[in-house]
C-alpha cells in the first residue's frame, strides 16, 4: 500500500512539473499590447479604447488562452519603442521595423496581410516600382518602417526627399497641395483617410504587399512558450472560424 502511495504521488508531482514547464507564466498574469492608428486594422482615438480588426484578433487570442490583458494606444514610434524595451509584450505587425531587431520573437502562422501602395495626383505620371522613386520627393507617415523599406528610402544612393509627415490626412492633404508628387502609405488606412480628404482621380499602385506576424517582445516571461500558446490560440481560431475578418 505505502509503494502505491509513493508511485501515485511521484506520479502527481511528475504532473505538475510538466505543467509548470509548458503553462506561460502570462497565464497568471497580465499582458501588455501597445497599438497605434492605424485603421482599420488599429484605431486609436482619444478619449476611447483601442478597437480595430488586429485588437479584436489579440483580444480574441488572449481569451482563448485565458490572459488577462491591457490594450494602449501610443504613437507608432513610442510603440515600437516599448515592445522592443519590454514595457509591452505583444504587437501583431510586419518584420523589418529597426526598434524591433535582435528584441522580439517573430511568430510562423501569418496573421493577416497588408498592401503598401504608392499614391498620386491624376496629373503625375504614376510609379510601378520601388527603383522609379529614385530622386523623387516622397511623403512618408512619421513612425513607419514599412516593413524595413525606410530603408531604401533613406539611401542617400537612391537620391530620395522625404518629408516625413505626422499622420495620413495631413500626408494626404500635402499631396493634394502639390507639397510632393508621391506618398507612400498602406491601402487601409488610406482608403479611410481618402474618404474624407477627397483627391478627384487620385491614381495608386502596389509596391509591397506584406505579411503581419504576431510578435513578442523577448523581456516576456517564458517568451517562447508565450509565443506558441499564443499562435496556437490564433490557428484554432481560424479553424474555428472567429476569426474572418482578418
Amino acid at each position: 500500500m505505502k509503494r502505491i502511495y509513493v508511485a501515485l504521488l511521484f506520479t502527481i508531482c511528475l504532473i505538475l512539473s510538466i505543467t509548470a514547464i509548458f503553462t506561460p507564466k502570462l497565464q497568471a498574469e497580465e499582458i501588455q499590447a501597445h497599438v497605434f492608428n492605424f485603421q482599420p486594422f488599429y484605431v486609436v482615438e482619444e478619449g476611447k479604447e483601442p478597437s480595430g480588426i488586429l485588437v479584436d484578433a489579440m483580444k480574441a487570442i488572449f481569451e482563448k488562452c485565458n490572459i488577462s490583458y491591457t490594450i494602449k494606444g501610443y504613437p507608432a514610434k513610442r510603440a515600437y519603442v516599448n515592445l522592443a524595451e519590454g514595457k509591452s509584450n505583444i504587437f501583431l505587425g510586419v518584420k523589418g521595423v529597426p526598434e524591433l531587431e535582435g528584441n522580439v520573437l517573430y511568430g510562423n502562422e501569418k496573421i493577416t496581410k497588408i498592401d503598401l501602395r504608392v499614391y498620386t495626383r491624376q496629373e503625375t505620371p504614376l510609379l510601378k516600382t520601388k527603383e522609379e522613386l529614385k530622386g523623387k520627393k516622397i511623403l512618408t507617415i512619421r513612425g513607419y518602417s514599412y516593413g524595413g523599406f525606410i530603408k531604401y528610402l533613406e539611401d542617400p544612393a537612391n537620391n530620395i526627399e522625404l518629408d516625413v509627415t505626422d499622420g495620413h490626412e495631413l500626408a494626404f492633404k500635402k499631396l493634394q497641395g502639390k507639397r510632393a508628387d508621391y506618398l507612400l502609405d498602406y491601402s487601409a488606412p488610406a482608403e479611410t483617410t481618402l474618404k474624407s480628404v477627397i483627391i478627384p482621380g487620385i491614381q495608386n499602385h502596389s509596391i509591397s504587399v506584406l505579411d503581419i506576424f504576431i510578435i513578442l517582445s523577448k523581456k516576456t516571461p517564458d517568451a517562447e512558450n508565450v509565443l506558441k500558446t499564443l499562435e496556437q490560440a490564433f490557428v484554432d481560431l481560424k479553424k474555428e472560424g472567429k476569426l474572418s475578418d482578418l
